[in-house]
């Protein structure tokens, strides 16, 4: 087992500065307090060619923050990169091979008009479905459309999901977005895939997130209380969409939130962050997750279950849709969110019951995921 000892985060919106100034507002925080402690650095990133026309971005954080003699990699899954990043240092420091790791998620997204930035990202879809024309925002649609006809799900029930986050986000000071918005607001707003509005969806963000993680017969030794890693999953699927035999399933989903609660152990979490790019995601990933039955994640909306004073709740953070998503600092958004509502510290937005959380980020649609369950001291 491995623990968190100190988690830092960045404002998420738009930003002027460039992605090594975005990556060490974070950053530097933990590494002023913890620099001579630190022996490896992973960064988690998934487009800084693409949107940053950068390479070798591990080298040039670790230079910035005058860690030239720390060795680092960067870790690229896509909107998995973050827990693949913790995973990743997870094992190394579980194997021995590090003693302790400093982890920075960071993006700088808004550079690029956002149609270009959503076809740079449709890049992850296979080519012969990519060449047909499809985004991530028209699979969302799809799946909307796909589950009010197998379920009698209301509209009304599937927008309350960007409801309760934008409400959520509303009280997190580093969110994007902090203006809530009703369903009235969200039903009238701008068609992006059909049946889902604007306000259904992440918008394009930059940022970042950082942790220090360290073998847990360490975690004494450092100020603070340490939220520890209980257990971490992967799963995958096929690329295509068009070749999984359901496509509500989310296999890749439902894999590695088993995987990750199978070695935590039988009880469930008291809350969880789940990958919302759109709305109706977080309802149809916490069915592939077993935390509601298949098509009952619309009632729990309608009956309060998941908000942050509910039995269940879900992205107290405001999730992808309210916080932001900075693609590569996702993830470890997720596990800082974890992290401040373990140790008490979320302040308006402090769940009641939180002595163990579960995040999840879904890399494409459900082509693969990574799981975490987070907890104080075993």
């Amino acid at each position: 087992m491995v623990a968190i000892v100190s988690a830092e985060h960045s404002k998420f919106g738009r930003s002027e500065e460039d992605i090594l100034d975005i990556a060490a507002e974070s950053a530097l925080p933990i590494v002023r307090k913890n620099r001579d402690q630190i022996d490896f650095v992973i960064v988690s990133n998934a487009y800084s060619g693409e949107f940053n026309s950068i390479s070798g971005l591990n080298e040039l954080i670790t230079t910035y923050l005058a860690l030239d003699n720390t060795p680092s990699f960067r870790v690229d899954k896509t909107s998995a990169s973050g827990g693949a990043a913790v995973l990743a240092a997870s094992s190394m420091l579980e194997s021995g091979f590090a003693s302790s790791v400093l982890l920075i998620g960071a993006e700088k997204m808004t550079g690029k008009p956002t149609r270009e930035v959503a076809g740079t990202i449709a890049t992850l879809l296979g080519r012969r479905e990519r060449e047909a024309g499809p985004s991530l925002p028209s699979l969302a649609g799809l799946l909307a459309a796909l589950y009010m006809k197998k379920y009698p799900a209301t509209r009304e029930s599937i927008a309350m999901v960007s409801e309760k986050n934008h409400r959520n986000g509303a009280l997190n000071p580093v969110s994007h977005i902090s203006k809530a918005v009703t369903v009235k607001q969200i039903l009238e707003s701008r068609v992006i895939a059909d049946p889902l509005r604007l306000y259904e969806f992440c918008p394009v963000s930059d940022g970042s997130s950082s942790l220090l993680m360290v073998r847990d017969e360490d975690a004494a030794s450092y100020s603070g209380k340490p939220v520890y890693v209980r257990g971490i999953g992967m799963g995958s699927d096929t690329s295509y969409v068009t070749d999984r035999e359901d496509l509500l399933a989310l296999k890749a989903v439902r894999d590695a939130g088993k995987s990750a609660l199978k070695q935590a152990g039988p009880s469930k979490p008291d809350f969880t962050e789940l990958h919302d790019m759109s709305s109706i995601l977080e309802i149809v990933e916490a069915e592939a997750l077993g935390f509601f039955g298949e098509g009952e994640g619309w009632k729990a909306l309608e009956n309060g279950i998941t908000e942050i004073n509910g039995e269940f709740p879900i992205n107290s953070s405001g999730g992808l849709i309210s916080r932001g998503h900075p693609i590569g600092a996702t993830g470890v958004s997720q596990i800082f969110e974890a992290y401040q509502q373990i140790n008490g510290n979320a302040g308006s937005r402090q769940i009641k019951n939180h002595s163990t959380g579960f995040t999840i980020g879904m890399a494409g649609f459900g082509n693969s995921a990574v799981a975490a369950v987070l907890g104080d001291a075993p």
